[in-house]
Parts: C-alpha cells; structure tokens; sequence
C-alpha cells in the first residue's frame, strides 16, 4: 500500500468512505429540509420582503441542481460497497457472510418500519428489500454486474413498466388506478395528531412510497448503484485510491462534458407522464445528469481528502459518517418535530432557506457530537444494536 492510500486507512477502516458518507448525509438532510421532512405547508409561506422570497429560490435551485438526488446516488453506492467489505472480510477469514448478511438485512428493515412510523420519506425500509437481490448477485461476474446496474440506473426496466401500463390502459379505467381514489383519502390535516400521522404513514403513504420506487424507477436505479459499489469494492479502487486516481480525474473531466451536453439537450426531450414512452425518454437523460454529478461529487470529496489539512479537517465528519445510521434517523426525527403539526409546525413559518439553515444548524451539532462520540463508545447507539443482533450476543460498545 503507498503512503497516500495509508492516509486513507484507519486502522481496518477507510477513512475517506466514512467522510463519502458523512457528506452525502449533510446533503440527504438538506435536500429534507427543503421537502420540510415530507409535511409541505398547507398554504404557501408568503414572504414579508421580497429579498427573503429571492433568498428561498436561490436555495431551491441550489439544493434541486446540486443536492438532490445525487447524495441519494452517494448513500446507495457507498451501502453496495459497504455490502462488500463486510462479505470480504468475513471471506478473508473463511467464512459466508451471506447468511448473517441476510439476518442484518431484516434486521434493518425492522429499523426502517419503526422509522418510516413518524418519517415517510424513511428509505431504509427500501435499502432492506433491494439488498435480497444484491445478496444473490454476490458470485456474478464483474461485467453482468456492470451490465445489470446500467440497465437498472438508465431506466432500463421502466421499459416494462412501460409496455404493462401501455396494456392497462386497454382496461376500463375502474379496474386500472384504485391507487388515484386512495390519494383522494390522505387529506392531512394542518396540525395532525401524531396517532393519525403514524396511522398514515404506515399505511397510505408506504403505499405511496412504494408504488413511487416502482413507477419512477427510483428503485431500480437504488439497486443498480447497490450493485456498482459492489463492483468498485471488488476492484478495490479505495484500497488502492493512488492507482486510480488519474483515472478518476479523467473520468471527472469526461463527466463534466457530458453534463454540460446532457442539460443543453435536456429541454428539447419531450416530457409526459412516465407511464409512456414519450415520457419514459427523458428518464434515461435525468438519471445520467443525476449520476455524473454524484461522480464529480464523490471524485471532489477524493481530491480534497488527499490533502493533509483538509483531512484533518474532515475529521469530524468521518465520526458523521461512522454514525450514518443513528444521524440518519435522529436527522429525521429532529426534522420531523421541527416541521410537523404536532411538534413545534415551523413548516407553516419557515420558508425554504430558513428551513435549510435550521438544518444546517442542527447538523453541525450532530457532527461534532459524533466526533466526540466515538472518542468514548465504539460505535453509535443504532450501529451498535444493529452489529448486536447482527451477532446475536452483545458487542463491545465502551473503548
């Protein structure tokens, strides 16, 4: 290993993957904020100056070109690569993760269910599902892995979604879309009880939520990205980041091309329901935007690492990332007494760039309270409950 791939390491983890991770969570949390945790307001903030209503577009463009989705992107590459690094090592040591793996699985989707409870947008629950298939595409090759998460990212299976709503549309309409009267049902309320948001969230909007990941094909492009960090963790390319790093600026460099063809044509591709073919063609060309800008991200994140002072400096946000599920969930549950009705309704106040700086705020807390964290306890409360019924005996949590 070189001396710059062992400012990476700490001790068997890597470090840079931990900061990947920290970040795309500062930028999930933020592009929440924006969404205000899935409770908009029930009538439009109206601005009292027309400096702050310029101040909420600004972060709205901000957040939709730069954040959105694509640290969506990061998370679901970085949970294929974890994926790996937990089945190699357990290989290193002669042993077949993929049993235990499977375990932890159900074990996150029982977190994810608890979650999505008081979070609609909760993407845990997903994670769960998609990592069965990922689990049984473990011993394919390389080149069918690269080939199957393309197909899935680009929208690929769309293309049968597609062909089967072409054939439903053939069925008086009665029989086609109960989930269009179901919608009609949601009505919530401006100040909810948290009874009736929990009952809707575990029953219309979990609908909701899963018919959006088969029908937008958020779902199968999350799976495809599983299965491209399976791929790099195959390769290595963390463990080795000084061999690849020419080729990552290159990549870089292509993309940045690419992105700038990609959104001047984009406004000259039809648009339509996504449920046609007219509508399915800009799929592809939004999820290649959506892609190489999680690419320059990450190569960025890459770059910057490489750097002695700007690593040190990153410290605090590696503890983050070591802690991304217990920040995930307490990002969210923050976020959602915040905004909700029931909580303090902040959503019925703040306008966008308030909102995001509410979560800027409490963020850093969370990052710095992480850092010291782990200077006393191995993992996070949630990391460590996981790991325990991973197990199935108690883990060490104290230093």
């Amino acid at each position: 290993m070189r001396d710059n791939d062992k400012t990476i390491m700490g001790g068997s983890r890597i470090t840079v993957i931990d900061a990947m991770r920290g970040i795309a969570l500062v930028g999930i949390c933020l592009t929440h904020a924006m969404q205000y945790f899935g409770e908009y307001p029930a009538s439009p903030i109206r601005d009292s100056f027309a400096w702050i209503h310029s101040l909420d577009e600004a972060m709205r463009w901000f957040v939709n070109y730069f954040l959105a989705a694509k640290f969506y992107i990061i998370f679901s590459f970085l949970f294929g690569l974890s994926f790996f690094i937990q089945m190699d090592r357990a290989s290193q040591k002669g042993v077949d993760f993929r049993p235990r793996f499977l375990w932890r699985l159900v074990l996150l989707l029982m977190i994810g269910m608890l979650h999505n409870l008081i979070f609609p947008l909760d993407i845990l629950v997903i994670y769960a599902v998609l990592g069965f298939p990922l689990v049984l595409m473990y011993k394919l090759p390389n080149k069918l892995l690269v080939g199957l998460a393309c197909f899935f990212m680009l929208g690929g299976v769309q293309l049968g979604v597609v062909a089967y709503q072409a054939w439903n549309d053939r069925v008086p309409e009665e029989h086609v879309r109960p989930q269009s009267r179901s919608k009609q049902r949601i009505g919530r309320p401006e100040k909810a009880l948290f009874g009736d948001t929990v009952y809707n969230n575990m029953t219309v909007r979990l609908d909701r939520k899963i018919r959006y990941q088969i029908s937008s094909g958020r779902g199968f492009m999350t799976l495809g990205l599983f299965i491209m960090g399976l791929v790099v963790g195959r390769i290595r390319l963390f463990h080795h980041l000084d061999e690849y790093r020419k080729k990552l600026y290159v990549g870089a460099a292509v993309s940045a091309v690419l992105l700038f063809a990609l959104y001047m044509i984009r406004p000259h591709i039809p648009r339509g329901d996504p449920n046609t073919f007219v509508g399915w063609i800009s799929m592809p060309v939004t999820n290649a935007i959506n892609l190489l800008t999680a690419y320059l991200w990450m190569v960025g994140i890459v770059w910057v690492y490489g750097f002695g002072k700007a690593r040190q400096a990153l410290a605090p946000m590696v503890s983050y990332g070591r802690l991304g599920l217990t920040n995930y969930v307490v990002q969210s549950v923050v976020g959602v007494f915040a905004f909700y009705g029931f909580g303090l309704g902040l959503n019925q106040y703040f306008g966008t760039f308030a909102a995001v700086v509410f979560c800027v705020g409490y963020t850093v807390l969370q990052i710095y309270g992480s850092h010291f964290w782990l200077k006393k306890f191995r993992y996070g409360p949630l990391e460590w409950l996981w790991r325990s019924g991973t197990y199935m005996r108690w883990q060490p949590l104290y230093r």
